[in-house]
């Protein structure tokens, strides 16, 4: 028979309407599967991904995170990622470029404190800025832990002073914070060591750092 006088075959039309009914019973039967199961049995089911935690961050708070420290440098918009930790001196280095400017953020791992929670984590430590030029820049960094993009941010910083040497750092009753460290006299050359005794208290009011007058 010449292809040209076959006729085109037409499905019979209860088997038209049977393919959706069908799917529909596919479809309802996965779902009926997936309530039947705990999210622990659905989880077991597929590998997971193992997170690898930033050894730095997990060190200083305990938070498992893949997101390394960050510091916003005071007064510049640049940020540091903290990479690098010094067991030796207990201190946490990352570097910065501004593009105008660069140089390097050391947090001091010593005198980390974490405060008291709200509904979030929050730390406090002070960090010291260099940059191309002779000075030291030191600062109270106040630092929360944001859940969400799972990250510590540093929210806020207080001026210390410039090529200070810190004594100790302390949490009070009232949960303040209370620094002492020395700076130089008025007088003395930054060459010299700073022997003026400075002693600051501070607060934490929502993501800002308060000088306690």
């Amino acid at each position: 028979m010449s292809p040209m006088k076959m006729k085109k075959r037409i499905l019979p039309i209860p088997l038209i309407l049977l393919i959706p009914i069908v799917m529909l019973a596919v479809v309802m039967t996965a779902g009926i599967y997936r309530f039947t199961l705990s999210d622990e049995e659905i989880l077991a089911k597929f590998p997971s991904q193992q997170i690898v935690a930033d050894a730095i961050v997990e060190r200083l708070t305990g938070i498992k995170t893949a997101n390394p420290l960050t510091v916003l440098v005071p007064e510049s918009k640049a940020f540091a990622l903290m990479t690098d930790f010094d067991a030796e001196n207990a201190i946490v280095v990352g570097q910065y470029d501004s593009g105008a400017e660069r140089g390097s953020v050391t947090v001091f791992a010593q005198y980390w404190r974490e405060l008291e929670a709200d509904k979030a984590s929050w730390f406090v430590a002070p960090l010291a800025i260099s940059n191309q030029g002779s000075g030291h820049f030191y600062y109270l960094g106040l630092f929360k832990y944001d859940p969400v993009p799972r990250r510590v941010v540093m929210t806020d910083a207080q001026f210390l002073g410039d090529r200070i040497r810190l004594d100790k750092l302390t949490k009070t009753e009232n949960s303040s914070i209370l620094l002492s460290y020395q700076q130089h006299f008025a007088n003395q050359s930054f060459s010299e060591q700073p022997l003026e005794i400075v002693v600051q208290e501070f607060s934490r009011q929502d993501d800002k750092l308060k000088l306690n007058k």
